[in-house]
């Protein structure tokens, strides 16, 4: 997540970059995409890896359906 932050923070000085130097603004915005992307990157690696790891396990959804297919986890209960 270090990585995420350094990445977005690098996007950040770049753009203020092409304000003061509005002459070489399109190096500057081209750098901040960049590293935006990077941050992307790392976001969708950072989740592919999470999501990968707990593959094995059932969903919640699958772990917590009754063995009835016509039972409900809610009961209605009238006094």
């Amino acid at each position: 997540m270090k990585k995420i932050l350094s990445y977005r923070a690098m996007g950040s000085l770049c753009r203020q970059q092409a304000v003061f130097h509005p002459e070489n603004s399109w190096k500057w915005l081209g750098d901040a995409e960049r590293w935006e992307h990077l941050a992307h990157a790392e976001i969708a690696s950072h989740f592919k890896e999470c999501n990968s790891s707990d593959s094995s396990d059932p969903a919640p959804a699958e772990a917590a359906a009754p063995s009835d297919a016509n039972a409900t986890p809610w009961e209605t209960v009238a006094a």
